[in-house]
């Protein structure tokens, strides 16, 4: 019969105790754990928060799902939420089997399990876990030996080894999308088929927990692996089959890194130009776009490719972030793919760890010369364990400030430059600066000597800011008002 099992996922981000802003999105991690529950006998259940929750809300949220087991995915951003739900829950439901997962467990396991009554978490991918664990609890059976489970013994903490990374994608089911309920869905959810072709990421990124993960694994190895071609194109048939309003307007690859096997790739260009009309969007890297693959992106009905810059100071970037690309490979790979007619969105990051102003402005300067369609700009925040938390813990920046989110403009680095009036100015009016440095560059020797005296009017403190404030205000209200950036859906 097996037992039941309820997800709770929590999406959205707070902004103070008054405002919040819901996401509502497919969550592929929890659709693909509940469809293995499924397929091991168990039934499942999802609880997707959109918003704050007072305590009776969520209570009776979980005593009208009546689960013989609550599964809780976080983020690190999201974990002051689940720390809380997850006390309540236990205060009210004892005997209630609760465990964690999700990347904020999986980096920091040991946190999780301080900071929350869980009675277990789950370290990195978790559907043979969590069907050990279903099995366990329905025949009664101690399930503390359980590989990739930590348990919460008393005071005592039980750590399992991880177990090896399941290296056939195939033989896992297709992802379980009727779990979610559409009318959680934020607007843009109803026009994109979301699915993940592959897991995993070979790069090493400071800031990211992707190489914080990929170490767990005794077969760390192979910790990039992708769907067969005939899986992904199946996967994708179903999901437009499945669209009976006929709402979905693109497809989305949720990858990291959708063009990182060139060969697979290749195939699954020539395959999707054949057989989906549905135009594409997908995440790539500037180091792996070379024009045929621009071209294959392109001819296969690929409408955006979503590219990190990060950083415009090359060492900073090097260094600091170990993101090993030149500025003009970065400008390259916008061009070509501006030259096929796809879109581009850039992700960027500022408030960084030795960053200052002039290392801010190469960062709107490199998208100004790379002339995106669409700006992604966030806020830097520490994952716990992670190469660049362990950088700034050790130059004594972390705080301990929680945000939500990274996109709300607060930093959880203790960084007096980031308070300075001009750095706050350059930071909040990013997309005008990078419009205006665009137009610079597009006037050749002139716009060089306009870039200079703008580059001093922003970074000159022998200027008074009371003084260069109104100049540059001016400045940014003209690039806002002339700006031909877009805002992007992806």
């Amino acid at each position: 019969m097996g037992i039941k099992v309820t997800f709770l996922y929590p999406d959205f981000f707070q902004y103070d105790e008054e405002h919040y802003m819901p996401e509502g999105r497919i969550y592929l991690g929890i659709a693909y754990l509940s469809a293995y529950l499924k397929r091991e006998g168990h039934r499942t259940s999802l609880l997707h928060v959109t918003k704050p929750l007072h305590r009776e809300e969520l209570l009776d949220m979980v005593e009208r799902e009546k689960p013989d087991l609550l599964a809780v995915s976080s983020t690190t951003h999201m974990f002051p939420h689940v720390q809380k739900w997850v006390k309540w829950v236990k205060e009210e439901m004892a005997n209630l089997f609760v465990v964690g997962g999700g990347a904020h467990p999986t980096i920091d396991p040991e946190g999780a399990l301080r900071d929350a009554p869980f009675d277990a978490v789950c370290l990195g991918e978790g559907e043979e876990a969590l069907a050990e664990l279903c099995a366990a609890l329905e025949e009664g059976r101690d399930p503390t030996r359980i590989k990739s489970l930590w348990f919460r013994r008393g005071e005592n903490v039980v750590r399992n080894p991880v177990r090896p990374l399941l290296e056939n994608l195939d033989e896992l089911p297709f992802p379980d999308r009727t779990i979610f309920d559409p009318d959680n869905f934020c607007p843009q959810q109803h026009e994109r088929g979301t699915l993940m072709a592959s897991r995993g990421c070979p790069y090493s990124c400071t800031y990211c927990s992707n190489h914080a993960q990929r170490r767990i694994y005794p077969n760390r190895g192979k910790y990039v692996r992708f769907h067969s071609v005939d899986r992904v194109m199946e996967e994708i048939r179903r999901i437009i089959q499945d669209d009976k309003e006929k709402r979905l307007r693109y497809i989305r690859f949720d990858d990291d890194i959708l063009t990182l096997d060139r060969e697979w790739f290749r195939e699954l260009a020539h395959r999707y130009k054949k057989e989906i009309e549905l135009p594409f969007i997908c995440n790539s890297r500037v180091n792996l776009l070379d024009e045929e693959t621009v071209r294959l992106l392109a001819e296969a009905g690929c409408s955006v490719v979503c590219m990190g810059i990060e950083c415009g100071d090359e060492k900073l970037r090097r260094k600091v972030l170990r993101r090993h690309m030149s500025n003009s490979q970065i400008v390259e790979a916008f061009r070509l793919c501006r030259k096929y007619g796809i879109k581009t969105v850039s992700t960027n990051m500022v408030s960084l760890p030795d960053e200052d102003l002039a290392s801010l402005l190469e960062t709107i300067k490199l998208n100004a010369m790379a002339r995106p369609h669409c700006m992604q700009v966030s806020t830097y925040h520490p994952y716990p364990n992670t190469e660049l938390f362990e950088y700034c813990r050790k130059k004594g920046l972390l705080t301990g400030r929680h945000v939500d989110t990274i996109f709300d403009g607060r930093s959880s680095l203790d960084v007096s430059l980031f308070l300075e009036p001009d750095y706050l100015f350059v930071k909040q009016k990013f997309y005008p600066l990078a419009e205006v440095y665009s137009r610079l560059y597009e006037m050749g020797k002139i716009g060089r000597t306009g870039e200079r005296i703008l580059d001093a009017l922003i970074q000159q403190k022998w200027i008074p800011w009371n003084f260069r404030r109104p100049l540059l205000e001016s400045i940014a209200r003209w690039g806002d008002r002339h700006s031909r950036f877009e805002w992007i859906y992806y």
